[in-house]
């Protein structure tokens, strides 16, 4: 098990309840230990369990949200 910490620029969040409603989403993936998101950076940071999780899941609970993601890259 390796616990990786990403983050994601995510577009469309407007305000509070747009930043928990991808929150919501994110954290209900399998492997997922912590998310944050903020409106007004437009970032959302997740740690998660890269052998249960990846990338391409967690910018689909994203996109499920509503919003558009995509992952900044160091």
């Amino acid at each position: 098990m390796a616990t990786v910490t990403r983050q994601f620029t995510t577009t469309g969040m407007h305000c509070p309840s747009c930043s928990m409603l991808v929150q919501m989403d994110v954290s209900d993936l399998e492997g997922v230990s912590a998310v944050s998101s903020d409106h007004r950076t437009s970032l959302t940071e997740v740690t998660y369990d890269d052998s249960l999780v990846g990338p391409a899941e967690i910018i689909g609970a994203i996109t499920k949200a509503g919003y558009g993601a995509e992952v900044v890259e160091a």
